[in-house]
């Protein structure tokens, strides 16, 4: 008898091991099911708006920056959105096209009449939902990029789209232009420079406005916990990138976000947002910071920002 129970917990044991085991193997994918299984949550009521915020239907904000830059906002969508709208003499660039859940075309079109060139921070759903509807569409131009274009079009593979967490499904659109990094854009009076901003994904995109002194990150850097363990994510490539911004920008420049956790209006991050940011990955990176958690592993930054990894001793900060 005892030998069969002792076989029985044996057995038990092999089993639980295995099972810890191939949930640990396959962290990512099993998180990501969870998620697919919860109901996207209901739209809310937007709440209070900042001063120089307003409705423009009963779901977009339009906020303006400066007289010429003007915040998209989806307050109502659980994920807080912002898209951004720079406007220059001659042609105008719109910064991410938001969520999938309503068509932006017309807040857009509200605000300017000159022609608009569409370029997604990176290819998340919920900064691609209203690419579809444009006709000039820009990318970063890298080899990964003009490898996935086929027969003139672009589709975000189901790793750089994640839309099937919130059942979206992937668009495609064509590419009419190819921003090189470190290139400048003239919109006519007005000269925005691309910066490759990998970390969140490997495709990320910023926008750096010298003369206005704005920095568009998209979800590089924003207030609320940071990606890094998503696919395509790298905490590496995140210290690499602070270190990169921080030669480019100043002690005055508005670092303009995606997302916000705290209303009212747009979410803009400072100069010193991002030294913490650069200091807490070393500090990770050196060992002397302690996470939260296993995985996600919690690491803190500051008051308004953590970012979150892959489990803390799997980290690879040297290629």
């Amino acid at each position: 008898m005892g030998s069969v129970i002792g076989r029985a917990i044996t057995g038990l044991v092999f089993v639980l091991v295995l099972a810890v085991g191939l949930g640990f193997f396959y962290r990512l994918p099993l998180a990501f099911f969870v998620v697919s299984l919860e109901a996207r949550p209901p739209l809310a009521d937007g709440g209070v708006l900042a001063e120089q915020e307003r409705w423009f239907d009963d779901y977009y904000t339009v906020e303006a920056i400066t007289v010429d830059t003007f915040a998209i906002g989806e307050p109502r969508y659980h994920q807080q959105n912002y898209s951004y709208l720079l406007i220059g003499q001659a042609r105008a660039v719109l910064f991410d096209s938001g969520t999938p859940l309503r068509d932006i075309r017309p807040v857009v079109a509200s605000l300017t009449d000159l022609p608009v060139t569409l370029i997604a921070s990176h290819l998340h759903y919920d900064h691609v939902g209203n690419h579809h509807r444009f006709s000039s569409i820009a990318m970063l131009d890298t080899p990964r990029t003009r490898a996935e274009i086929e027969d003139g079009w672009f589709r975000p593979q189901k790793s750089q789209h994640l839309g099937h967490l919130e059942k979206f499904d992937r668009p495609r659109w064509r590419v009419s232009e190819f921003w090189a990094p470190g290139s400048n854009t003239d919109l006519g009076n007005r000269v925005i420079t691309v910066i490759h901003t990998p970390g969140h994904t490997d495709q990320s995109v910023s926008l750096l406005d010298r003369g206005q002194n704005l920095l568009l990150t998209g979800d590089y850097i924003y207030e609320g916990p940071l990606f890094a363990f998503l696919p395509d994510s790298s905490p590496a490539d995140y210290l690499d990138t602070a270190r990169d911004l921080l030669m480019e920008i100043d002690d005055e420049t508005r670092l303009l976000a995606a997302h916000r956790i705290t209303p009212p209006g747009a979410p803009i991050l400072t100069t010193q947002d991002l030294r913490d940011l650069e200091r807490a990955l070393v500090r990770m990176k050196d060992g002397d910071s302690v996470p939260e958690g296993i995985y996600p592993a919690v690491w803190p930054v500051n008051e308004q920002l953590t970012i979150w990894t892959d489990v803390s001793w799997l980290l690879r900060w040297e290629d």
